[in-house]
């Protein structure tokens, strides 16, 4: 898959980050439970998630990745299996994060 421009919102301001394809392993953590998720897509802005269950818009999640670090986030969408994460502050530039989940 190809990265593509996505236009991020939040209630009160709007943004354009470059969304990158991926596949990279996380743990999703909510309400004392623990989920294995998939990593579809990174942004600055938040990233989608497959095989997260049982979550609906404004949950306040934390995604661990494999290396550790942890992401907080507030689901934005939900569908089915998928959903999309927001981060509360987006990630800088040259964050780690976005070379950690590189592109298909």
């Amino acid at each position: 898959m190809r990265a593509t421009s996505t236009t991020w919102r939040t209630r009160s301001t709007q943004r354009t980050f470059e969304r990158r394809s991926t596949w990279v392993y996380a743990l999703l953590h909510f309400e004392g439970r623990t989920q294995s998720v998939v990593i579809r897509d990174v942004s600055r802005g938040g990233i989608k998630i497959e095989f997260a269950y049982g979550l609906t818009p404004g949950d306040q999640i934390e995604i661990q990745l494999m290396s550790g670090r942890v992401l907080q986030g507030t689901v934005a969408w939900s569908v089915a299996a998928y959903c999309g994460v927001e981060f509360p502050i987006p990630l800088g530039e040259d964050d780690p994060v976005l070379d950690t989940c590189q592109r298909h």
